[in-house]
């Protein structure tokens, strides 16, 4: 991914770094966006699916401007109006970018939605709050994810289907009720207007986790999109082709990079990236494609070092390689010359798009672990303590970000939004990420200000799984913590306690949780699903009599036999 900066650093004692941006803010619309490539590069592919079996499918820039034109015509039949929420769930394919162009389009907003648990308990607040009619669904292959999906309806046989489903591909199902994409595609209504959509309405929510367990729900705009990525929009007549895997309803893979960039971008199931041996069909695919830019995330540039042996080496290179997600050491470095041309790694959240880059790294430099860099062009940074007053140079602290293009607000829930941001006249975002700015402009990671489990790019949340796991028969306490993992930088390890005279085993406790966690089905193959499980007599804990996270994390570690790092 592009990426120019120039870090204005003061002779100043204190933590703060800022990026100016090196363009103007462009003000318009992802419909414009989307448009604009339809009608410049209207035969090139946009969008390249790579299929695991090796087969191919395509769409061109005009083709999906039409296709998402018809469905955005459907929908405001169907009623939609404008910045009404419109539910999408389900992986990664071309009738889902369809879809959410058609929703854009048509001038609603993308609820993008994450399904951890099998019941969908999760995502039902969710649907409430945004007030969902419509739904787009990928019931997966063979139907693996309808049964997901029929959760999302109440179950009352008295009571009429509660929402209008369409459906991403084909399904067996007559329990639902629902139109499928490819029947709305080429079915166009002449006379349906499609409504103005302005820079500044929202566009998509995306949905992570709170620190309460509940989703939080992310709202962003037109104009955060277009003004963030443009920031790093390398200018060329041609643009370069990327690869970027992580599911759509990520911020990490959300359609409005490509969208904003202009540029071509190559996909495959998310899935692939989970296992060992899927690298080598990634890396299979990138050459093929004659991919440019990727981004991958630590754990599959792990794989490809780990296994570059059994990886054919006939000369391709990727110009470069972007990565991040978590803390980040040398190791990753050593894709350089074999794999890339050049490695960065980037900062960020749901919540900031943008934060930090690392300037390109070549074969021979050397990366200080946890090093994020420079801010984005456009962005600030400080250090606080915890007072919130700003750190010294060197110090840690917790981070603050502020930007054009942070998140417009937490939806339906103005405490939380509140919370998120400083209560001074000019707000900073607070990611609860600990770091240090060195005297040379760089910042470091060092860690989470709480304790959300890092595994592999994916955010989990302890309490969501403890508030799963401790409804099992037989269980006293349950406390899930995190413990190392060479590839996956961490694990999901459920600590539990049995009551008295209860024969409960860690393999108990892990066929529960198979039976009530969302894995293989998952977008990204990992889900919220805990690997390990550690029958403890009792808990270390702290002085207040709660469970001593720390040292618990330390003695599961222990007995699984893991290093520590």
């Amino acid at each position: 991914m592009p990426y120019f900066s120039f870090v204005v650093v003061t002779m100043s004692k204190w933590s703060y770094l800022h990026s100016p941006p090196t363009v103007p803010n462009t003000y318009s619309s992802l419909n414009d966006a989307l448009k604009r490539n339809s009608e410049t590069s209207p035969n090139t592919e946009a969008f390249i699916y790579r299929c695991p079996d090796g087969s191919r499918q395509s769409i061109t820039s005009s083709d999906l401007y039409e296709k998402s034109r018809c469905v955005a015509k459907y929908l405001i039949t169907s009623g939609l109006s404008r910045q009404d929420k419109v539910v999408i769930f389900g992986p990664n394919t071309l009738a889902r970018i369809v879809a959410e162009f058609g929703i854009l389009l048509a001038g609603g907003v993308v609820l993008q939605l994450n399904i951890n648990v099998k019941n969908a308990t999760d995502a039902a607040d969710m649907l409430d709050k945004g007030r969902c009619r419509i739904v787009f669904a990928d019931p997966g292959e063979n139907d693996v994810l309808l049964p997901v999906i029929s959760s999302l309806e109440r179950e009352d046989n008295n009571k009429k289907q509660e929402h209008q489903f369409i459906f991403l591909r084909k399904s067996s199902s007559t329990k639902i009720a629902h139109t499928l994409i490819s029947d709305i595609q080429s079915a166009e209504n002449a006379n349906t207007v499609l409504p103005e959509v302005y820079p500044e309405d929202d566009a998509i929510i995306f949905t992570t986790s709170g620190s309460t367990g509940k989703p939080k729900m992310v709202v962003h705009t037109h104009l955060n999109f277009i003004n963030a990525f443009q920031q790093f929009a390398r200018i060329k007549e041609e643009q370069n082709k990327s690869f970027n895997n992580r599911p759509f309803c990520w911020l990490g893979g959300t359609l409005a990079i490509p969208i904003v960039m202009g540029s071509p971008l190559v996909f495959t199931d998310s899935n692939l990236s989970t296992t060992v041996d899927g690298v080598k069909t990634i890396w299979k695919i990138m050459k093929e494609e004659d991919v440019d830019n990727a981004l991958l995330m630590p754990y599959v540039l792990h794989d490809l070092i780990t296994e570059q042996d059994n990886i054919e080496d006939d000369g391709f290179r990727l110009q470069s390689i972007t990565t991040g997600g978590q803390i980040i050491d040398h190791f990753c470095t050593k894709v350089l010359g074999r794999f890339c041309r050049s490695l960065s790694v980037g900062y960020g959240s749901t919540e900031i798009i943008a934060g930090t880059f690392l300037p390109t790294l070549r074969p021979g430099d050397h990366l200080e672990t946890g090093n994020v860099g420079n801010p984005m062009n456009g962005v600030e940074v400080r250090i606080v303590d915890s007072e919130g007053h700003p750190t010294k140079i060197g110090q840690v602290g917790e981070i603050q970000i502020r930007s054009s293009f942070l998140m417009k607000e937490y939806f339906a829930d103005e405490a939380m939004t509140m919370k998120a941001f400083t209560d001074d006249r000019h707000k900073w975002f607070k990611p609860e990420d600990l770091g240090l700015i060195t005297s040379s402009g760089d910042l470091i990671i060092r860690g989470r200000v709480k304790d959300n489990i890092s595994r592999g790019g994916r955010k989990v949340l302890p309490a969501l799984v403890d508030d799963v796991v401790q409804h099992l028969d037989g269980l006293r306490f349950v406390a899930t913590v995190a413990v190392p993992d060479a590839r996956l930088y961490e694990e999901v390890c459920v600590c539990f306690i049995a009551e008295e005279g209860v024969d409960l085993s860690p393999s108990d406790v892990q066929r529960y949780c198979e039976d009530k966690f969302s894995k293989d089905e998952s977008l990204d193959g990992m889900g919220s699903m805990p690997k390990y499980f550690v029958r403890f007599d009792e808990f270390p804990t702290l002085f207040t009599g709660k469970p001593d996270k720390q040292e618990l994390k330390r003695r599961a570690a222990g007995r699984l036999k893991l290093h520590v790092g």
